[in-house]
């Protein structure tokens, strides 16, 4: 079983896992020519060894058990998980950071709409406003960047967006369940579909030391964070949440190389940023109150 956690505190954790995955653009950028298959499987690989070893040190033998009690969700939330991770690295690769963020973006409209064919979890209409609102933002912040994107880029920027928001809900569907292992999974799914790719003896020291960083802290403690806080809300809320990662992101490439957003961008995340922040704080005022 999970453990149980206030709604304050899993909007924090899945703002921490937001703002950790948004470093991920950065420390592609930052590896330079080192293509994405192999930049993908070193990824997921210091990422297994570090969620895996972690869940080995915490609960010992029973580690093993916790993969058995997952079930369905804990594989197809691996499976998803997997084609997120490699396809957003892909992306990364083939087209700009802004464009892979705001293209996987619209994992909150594809989360809420599974959620409500399949879990039958309704829409509060100050969340749908405020996604409307949010991906207007989105759409304003990059307007003229998605024009000027790859085309094979861009669709597994979306890829991303639909693994990602279908994730989101099999988290919501199994939120009675420790699903952390299928972390591990992922990882495993995806070290084994881009082994046929990858250079492994590709990295240099520096870039091995990135690829570390990627897959324990900005990857593997993301997803810790999100595990513990995701299945304690909605799935629209977490996945607008999210939308977190998609200011961020650009702004961190800015940050260490200079890339200066236009005054669309800027506009589009102060737009984002304060619909987040005002549903947020009407979400806690709620949470308060109840």
């Amino acid at each position: 079983m999970p453990i149980r956690t206030e709604p304050r505190h899993a909007t924090l954790l899945v703002c921490g896992a937001a703002f950790l995955w948004s470093l991920g653009g950065l420390f592609v950028r930052l590896m330079g020519d080192l293509d994405g298959w192999t930049i993908a499987f070193w990824r997921a690989a210091f990422m297994v060894l570090a969620v895996g070893g972690w869940l080995l040190a915490t609960h010992g033998r029973r580690a093993f058990t916790l993969y058995r009690d997952m079930g369905w969700a804990g594989l197809l939330s691996g499976l998803l998980l997997a084609v997120a991770f490699v396809t957003f690295i892909l992306a990364v690769s083939h087209t700009t950071v802004a464009n892979a963020v705001v293209l996987q973006s619209a994992s909150p409209l594809v989360a809420a709409l599974l959620a409500r064919l399949f879990l039958k979890e309704p829409i509060s209409p100050p969340t749908a406003l405020t996604i409307s609102i949010a991906m207007a933002g989105v759409a304003l912040m990059f307007a003229d960047a998605l024009g000027g994107g790859e085309i094979l880029g861009n669709l597994l920027a979306f890829g991303v967006a639909l693994s990602f928001g279908a994730y989101i809900v099999v988290v919501r569907a199994g939120r009675r369940l420790d699903l952390l292992p299928s972390a591990v999974l992922a990882g495993l799914f995806a070290m084994a579909a881009t082994l046929p790719f990858a250079n492994l003896a590709g990295p240099s020291g520096s870039e091995f030391a990135i690829l570390a960083a990627m897959g324990t802290v900005q990857l593997g403690l993301g997803l810790y964070l999100f595990m513990r806080g995701a299945p304690h809300l909605s799935a629209a809320f977490v996945g607008l949440l999210g939308l977190l990662e998609t200011v961020l992101a650009p702004f961190w490439v800015w940050l260490v190389f200079r890339e200066i957003p236009s005054a669309l961008a800027l506009a589009g995340g102060a737009i984002v940023l304060t619909a987040l922040l005002v549903h947020s704080a009407l979400g806690l005022r709620r949470v308060t109150a109840a």
